[in-house]
């Protein structure tokens, strides 16, 4: 989104931001303090967050667990509104066994946290979903804000997967709200597509794609598209879904993209060889070797079975981001600009080769 075609929201005092140095988080901590008001930022590590939030004396460090109210329930008073973005994603790495903070985090959590802003009088909640949480739909009909979960993410009864626990933290939060727990709180709701941006330290399966491509790791990618949103764009979103918008959800979908076209301009970007596309088949294969190979070293791999699954669900999708961008006045940015930030901001933290990228990459 151009800073000549951002509107700017209506002014605030206090936000209170979970997830604070999460890809989301980070961006909408530094979209808030833009705006010149104070923020609350809910970190679990504070040197990590020192490294990786601007120094501003209107942003206040609180060191916490989005499981454990105690530990910010104190500082949900005077705040008016809350940010929630803290999520666990990192089943897309690991051992698909290992689906406990699925549920503990990302639906109990989201519960703990609307409870504690509901009993201090917060006035506006502003929930993170995904669009992993619409069912698939044709490009006559593209799925919106009002399209139900995909049948087999709403059938468990606990979280086995990412888009199982957004779907079930989406129902408990409806549920709140129906029930009159969230008492006066205004709940909205924000379903970004798969982010990409500046400040993804964790990183997330975005981050690492980059980050392995731009090392030179990657040798082939599947010829697959999918839903790429600029996690500053979905910052902006929130915040104007929070300050002036007057439904309970929005879709910000991003725009559809291939993944060969977007890991070459990662490629291009770092001055590497550009892995070559090869048939979608052949991914889950290839995702299965890397988790053996991950296994065997003990590190993460760059892909897994159930990413590879989820990134060809995205290939059929089919979603309309028109109600965020007809009354948010969101604007999507090109992905090119999403790519030169991401390799400026890893090569200034230094997870990248400082200095600026390579001229003449081998294609």
């Amino acid at each position: 989104m151009a800073d000549t075609e951002t509107p700017r929201p209506p002014a605030r005092d206090r936000s209170l931001v979970t997830g604070a140095t999460g890809l989301l988080g980070g961006n909408l901590v530094r979209l808030l303090l833009s705006l010149d008001q104070e923020v609350v930022a809910l970190v679990r590590d504070l040197e990590r967050a020192r490294r990786l939030l601007p120094e501003d004396p209107r942003l206040h460090l609180v060191p916490g667990d989005v499981t454990d109210p105690s530990t910010y329930r104190a500082h949900m008073t005077g705040v008016d509104e809350v940010f929630h973005t803290a999520a666990y994603f990192r089943e897309y790495f690991q051992d698909p066994s290992r689906t406990g903070p699925l549920e503990r985090i990302n639906v109990q959590g989201t519960e703990q946290v609307l409870t504690a802003a509901a009993a201090s009088g917060v006035p506006v909640f502003l929930h993170t979903g995904s669009i992993n949480t619409l069912a698939l739909r044709g490009p006559e009909s593209p799925a919106d804000e009002s399209t139900p979960p995909p049948e087999k993410y709403a059938r468990p009864e606990v979280s086995d997967t990412y888009p199982t626990s957004k779907v079930r933290a989406d129902r408990a939060v409806a549920a709140m709200v129906r029930s009159g727990r969230a008492g006066r709180t205004r709940v909205a709701t924000v379903l970004p597509g798969w982010m990409w941006g500046p400040g993804d330290a964790g990183p997330t399966s975005a981050g690492r794609l980059f980050l392995d491509v731009a090392r030179g790791s990657v040798r082939a990618v599947p010829r697959l598209s999918n839903y790429v949103v600029d996690a500053r764009d979905v910052a902006f979103a929130c915040v104007a879904a929070a300050r002036t918008g007057t439904a309970d959800r929005y879709v910000v979908a991003g725009e559809k993209r291939s993944l060969p076209a977007l890991t070459d301009s990662v490629a291009a970007e770092s001055g590497v060889r550009a892995p070559r596309a090869v048939p979608a088949r052949l991914a889950t294969a290839a995702a299965a070797l890397m988790e053996l190979s991950a296994g065997l070293r003990g590190g993460e791999p760059t892909a897994t079975r159930e990413g590879v699954r989820v990134l060809r669900e995205g290939d059929t999708r089919n979603i309309s981001s028109d109600l965020a961008r007809s009354e948010l006045g969101v604007r999507f940015r090109p992905a090119a600009e999403t790519i030169t930030a991401m390799g400026a901001w890893y090569r200034t933290h230094g997870m990248l080769p400082a200095g600026p990228a390579r001229a003449g990459a081998p294609r």
